[in-house]
């Protein structure tokens, strides 16, 4: 047992040392499941093929067969990834994302003559659109790449310094877990347990308004002191955005994509139709405006959207093979006699099966870095206790919405992907940039957490 946890460790610690000096995860995941199987007396090759890969087996919970580890986490999260990198590169290439952004600066950020009223308002600009995008169905790894260029074009304008451009790329960690957005956080909840996107509405969206909040006030402080220091915004290594006068299609054909995908994920429940419908509309709505490429496969505006579908496939593949590793990595350490002796030692603990979904939560995440994987992990544990038995003691819906929320705690530790994606793009150092980042994503989100616990818990009728 002392072995087997202590390889675990160093497993997890080489996992996260190797994703801080940029070790694709690809082949860095995999690596570390080796090591945990043979520090705890299991058949590398086995563990490598049936756990990491994942096999058929069945769920001693609920008796149904189920794919696990790598496999099975791209079954439950393709569609929602997949089609969202589509649906993001839509937004960009078409323009629609840009004519948002600069529609909010032109109308409630520029009015202002104060340049610190001015970076106040920018903030506050940047979580709106974030969140909005977010709500649209744009996965949040895509949103970044589709709202760098927004944030650069208004710290340019503003002069709020480089540093601070990946805190505010980090603005909506609150509305990952908000109900009734179409997130891989409520595609896993709803896979698992059989609740719906809009799980604990009334607590849920206290919270998520809750840690919106603090993350502003966090965002605007760190920007506001820095530009009273005298730090202004110069673009480094980073490449120039393109002069103003770009044609851009107008704000309501741009918005309406993103309304279709949140009523149609709201109403139907059906994030695959959501998405496509939305990538549909955004096409046919601003389909003159698509930028153009040097290398088409059909003429006009057709070989322009063709080109736009190829990349926006391309990343949508790459952010799920990157999202799902860690959930190989983490299927390996579910199955060791190591971990489910400490989680033996949770479940003796004399504590509500809410808050112990929590800590269950917290803990899988601060090992893989991958919110799906500890919701594939944690969820079945929990639910099998208190959920699925003849006498339930825990409200499906009460747990589904306080562990999508748990999940974007100790997710976005300084090795994280959103970390070292927004750092990358803005071409600053991790310790110049993260300590607001850590304030927003994982304090304020911590706070979320235990607030919904404690509404459910004194007013449990509210799941």
């Amino acid at each position: 047992m002392a072995i087997g946890i202590i390889g675990i460790i160093v497993a997890l610690a080489i996992f996260l040392y190797g994703a801080y000096k940029n070790v694709s995860v690809l082949y860095l995941a995999p690596l570390c499941g080796v090591i945990v199987a043979v520090t705890n007396g299991m058949n590398p090759t086995e563990s490598f093929t049936s756990l990491y890969i994942g096999a058929v087996e069945q769920n001693a919970a609920t008796g149904v067969w189920e794919i696990g580890g790598l496999c099975g986490m791209i079954t439950a999260v393709f569609p929602t990834v997949f089609l969202g990198g589509i649906f993001g590169k839509v937004l960009g290439d078409s323009g629609a994302a840009q004519s948002i952004a600069t529609t909010f600066v032109n109308k409630f950020v520029m009015t202002q003559d104060d340049k610190i009223k001015q970076a106040k308002r920018a903030v506050l600009i940047m979580l709106i659109i974030e969140c909005i995008l977010t709500y649209g169905g744009v996965d949040g790894f895509v949103a970044i790449f589709a709202t760098f260029p927004i944030c650069m074009y208004m710290a340019n304008k503003i002069g709020i310094p480089r540093r601070m451009v990946p805190a505010m790329l980090a603005l909506s960690a609150g509305a990952n877990s908000a109900p009734f957005v179409l997130s891989i956080n409520n595609i896993v909840t709803m896979s698992v347990l059989g609740t719906s996107a809009g799980a604990a509405p009334i607590p849920g969206f206290i919270s998520f308004i809750v840690i919106e909040i603090g993350i502003y006030f966090v965002c605007v402080n760190f920007v506001v002191r820095a530009m009273k220091k005298g730090e202004t915004f110069e673009y480094g290594p980073c490449e120039p955005l393109p002069e103003d006068g770009t044609k851009l299609p107008h704000f309501i054909p741009s918005v309406i994509p993103l309304v279709i995908v949140f009523l149609l994920f709201a109403i139907v429940q059906n994030a695959s139709l959501a998405l496509v419908c939305g990538i549909v509309s955004g096409v046919i709505l601003n389909a003159p405006f698509f930028k153009d490429h040097e290398r088409r496969g059909f003429p006009g505006w057709a070989g322009r959207v063709l080109n736009t579908f190829n990349v926006g496939a391309t990343n949508g593949a790459t952010a799920i093979m990157t999202l799902c590793a860690a959930a190989g990595f983490a299927a390996v350490v579910q199955h060791t006699e190591a971990f489910n002796g400490m989680v033996n030692t949770l479940f003796g603990m004399n504590v509500s099966p809410l808050v112990l979904g929590i800590i269950l939560c917290i803990i899988v995440v601060a090992f893989t870095s991958s919110p799906p994987a500890a919701l594939g992990i944690a969820l079945p544990m929990v639910a099998a206790a208190f959920i699925w038995v003849e006498a339930p003691t825990l409200n499906p819906n009460a747990l589904a919405r306080v562990a999508a929320i748990a999940v974007s705690t100790f997710e976005t530790l300084p090795v994280n992907g959103l970390i070292l994606i927004t750092t990358g793009l803005a071409q600053v150092k991790i310790k110049d940039a993260y300590a607001p980042m850590f304030l927003q994503t994982v304090i304020m989100t911590l706070v979320g957490t235990i607030l919904c616990a404690i509404i459910l818990t004194i007013a449990p009728g509210l799941a």
